[in-house]
């Protein structure tokens, strides 16, 4: 999972019924605090087969969240 600076990612990957994955995601600005995306499953109709797979669709989901919240490109991907 990338790091960005500034930001703290919380994220719990799941294991489902039938060998499925979900993952629950948050994301907040360290500077004040704020929830850019609270605890949720950005993802609920669509269970993973891997967790791997799960991963790469978070880290997509992620960079789409700060890009929104951060438009001018203050999110800085770290790792």
């Amino acid at each position: 999972m990338p790091e960005y600076s500034g930001y703290k990612i919380v994220y719990e990957v799941i294991a489902l019924p039938k060998s499925k994955w979900a993952i629950l995601i948050e994301i907040m600005r360290r500077a004040d605090g704020e929830i850019l995306a609270g605890r949720h499953n950005p993802f609920p109709s669509q269970p993973f087969d891997t967790k791997l797979e799960a991963l790469e669709h978070v880290n997509c989901y992620v960079e789409a969240v700060l890009a929104r919240h951060e438009p001018d490109d203050k999110a800085r991907r770290i790792a």
